[in-house]
C-alpha cells in the first residue's frame, strides 16, 4: 500500500522537472527600441537596471504564455545606447547563463552612411564580444539579433531618401552579422513594419500625402514604435524564438487587448509577422 504515495511522489517530481525544463531564461539587451512603451504593463519582465520593464519584452512574455510557453523574461536596456555601451558598462549584468539572448544596437548603429564605417564596425566588434561573453556562460545559448526599422523622422528631416532605404541597410547588416558570427538567427521586425505599410495595413508618416493604412505602428515622434508597433515586434519575436506560427495565437489574446487592438487588425498583424518569418528564414 505504501507504494502508491511513493509512486505519486515520483510522478510529481517528474512533472516538476518537465515544467522547469519548459521555462527558458530570455534576456533582451538594447535601448528604447526594445523598452518603448514603458507604460505597457501586460506580461512579466524584469529590468536589470531597475524601474519599469514594459515594451517588447513584456508583450513577448504575454504572447508566449498565450501560446502555452513559460519564459522568464529579463531585460537590460538603456535609452540611446549602442552595443558598445552594454559591453563596456553592463557586462556584469549580461554575464549569466541565459538560454536565449537578444541583442539590439542603436537605430543607426549597424549602418554604413556616407562611407563612414565607424559605427558599423563598432556594432560588429561589440556584437562579437557579447556573443563570446554569453557563450562562455552557456555554450548552447541561442543568440538572436533584433532587426529594427527604418525611421520616418530621418526622411522628414532630409537625412535619408526613404524608410525603405534605411531598412535595406539594417536588413543587410543584421543578416551579415548572423552569418559571419554564427548566431542563431535574426528577428525581422523591420521587415514586418515594411510589410505592414506595403500591404496597406499601417501608415508610413514619411509619405505625407499618402496614407497607406489606418494603423499607426510608429509613435508620435515618427521614430520609436507605438504600442501597436511593439505588439507587431513581439509577434515577430514569438514566432522566431519558438519557431511558431503567430496566426495560431488567439486574435483577442491578452497582449492584443492591452494595446487596444480589435480582432480583425490583430489577425492581420499576426499574418504579417508569419509572412515575414517565413520569408526571412
Amino acid at each position: 500500500m505504501r507504494l502508491v504515495p511513493l509512486m505519486f511522489a515520483a510522478l510529481a517530481g517528474l512533472s516538476a522537472g518537465v515544467a522547469s525544463l519548459s521555462a527558458q531564461n530570455v534576456l533582451f539587451v538594447g535601448n528604447s527600441f526594445t523598452f518603448v512603451p514603458r507604460s505597457i504593463t501586460v506580461g512579466e519582465a524584469v529590468e536589470l537596471n531597475g524601474g519599469a520593464a514594459g515594451g517588447v519584452p513584456s508583450l513577448f512574455q504575454a504572447l508566449a504564455v498565450a501560446g502555452g510557453k513559460s519564459p522568464v523574461v529579463t531585460m537590460e536596456t538603456v535609452g540611446g545606447k549602442h552595443l558598445s555601451f552594454h559591453y563596456e558598462t553592463k557586462r556584469e549584468l549580461i554575464d549569466k547563463p541565459w538560454d536565449i539572448v537578444v541583442f539590439q544596437d542603436y537605430s543607426t548603429g549597424p549602418l554604413i552612411e556616407n562611407g563612414n564605417r565607424k559605427s558599423h564596425d563598432s556594432f560588429r566588434a561589440n556584437l562579437e564580444k557579447l556573443r563570446d561573453l554569453v557563450r562562455a556562460q552557456n555554450p548552447d545559448v541561442k543568440i538572436y539579433v533584433y532587426e529594427t526599422w527604418g525611421r520616418p523622422d530621418r526622411v522628414m528631416k532630409g537625412h535619408i531618401p526613404s524608410v525603405e532605404s534605411m531598412h535595406e541597410g539594417l536588413h543587410q547588416a543584421y543578416a551579415d552579422a548572423v552569418k559571419d558570427f554564427g548566431l542563431t538567427g535574426r528577428v525581422p521586425v523591420g521587415c514586418s513594419f515594411m510589410a505592414a505599410v506595403h500591404e496597406g495595413i499601417a501608415d508610413n508618416p514619411a509619405t505625407k500625402d499618402v496614407v497607406e493604412g489606418p494603423v499607426k505602428i510608429w509613435g508620435g515622434d515618427n521614430y520609436h514604435q507605438s504600442a501597436i508597433g511593439a505588439y507587431l515586434s513581439a509577434l515577430t519575436f514569438y514566432g522566431r524564438i519558438y519557431d511558431a506560427d503567430p496566426r495560431e495565437l488567439p486574435a483577442d489574446n491578452v497582449a492584443a487587448k492591452h494595446v487596444k487592438l480589435d480582432a480583425e487588425t490583430s489577425t492581420k498583424l499576426q499574418a504579417i509577422a508569419w509572412e515575414q518569418l517565413e520569408a526571412n528564414r
